[in-house]
């Protein structure tokens, strides 16, 4: 009985911890907005967000006995550093570069850390790769287009992606995010839909249904 007291506690402090988080991120996200008068976050925009990270974070607490401990963390971090970027994107299609940029760094700091699973010069050389790579692609698709196609904050975020996973789950975890856009394309008949949202689902998707899948990545 002490055992599963203890173990409750441990949880409620997890996930009011969690909540805590988003709740800092939120706000951060909200003041960002106003300070370059944007349009507000609104409760239909944050909710889903709110319930879905609330979901995944108590999934990962009782994935303890299934997944190492470092593991579950990283997944947490890298979930908790995505959430701003989640939410301008969501709301107006904006990738603060302060958000994508933590992002990139939160990965490199994860890599130096003990149990990472990529050295720290690997997560470091991927990143850059991956950040000329996505530079050339944004130009080239921006070439001679009168509105921009990819955006600057897609390429600190693919950087940023690729930091914290091995290429080959970074590009999955791309290729992921960019059918759940097109899904959501096709659906609501709109041609442009924000990658960083679309990311979010997917890990939050692959943490829910395929956990297994974080060992061995984060």
């Amino acid at each position: 009985m002490m055992i599963s007291l203890t173990y409750s506690v441990t949880v409620g402090l997890w996930l009011a911890g969690c909540a805590a988080l988003f709740v800092l991120q939120a706000f951060r996200a909200r003041r960002f907005l106003q300070l370059h008068e944007g349009p507000p976050l609104t409760w239909p925009l944050l909710t889903p967000v709110a319930l879905i990270y609330i979901l995944t974070a108590g999934w990962l607490m009782a994935l303890l006995p299934v997944l190492p401990v470092s593991t579950i963390w990283r997944s947490a971090v890298l979930l908790v550093l995505a959430l701003p970027m989640t939410l301008t994107d969501l709301r107006c299609q904006w990738l603060p570069m302060r958000y994508t940029v933590s992002f990139w760094a939160g990965g490199l700091l994860s890599a130096a850390l003990p149990a990472a699973v990529m050295p720290w010069t690997a997560s470091l050389i991927a990143s850059l790769v991956a950040f000329v790579l996505a530079a050339t692609v944004r130009g080239l698709a921006n070439f001679r287009q009168q509105e921009e196609r990819i955006g600057l904050g897609d390429v600190y975020l693919m950087a940023g992606l690729c930091a914290w996973l091995p290429w080959r789950s970074a590009v999955y975890a791309a290729a992921g995010g960019l059918l759940l856009c097109s899904l959501c394309a096709l659906l609501t008949r709109k041609p442009s839909k924000p990658f960083a949202p679309a990311l979010f689902g997917y890990l939050c998707g692959v943490c829910l249904f395929f956990p297994q899948q974080l060992a061995g990545v984060l």
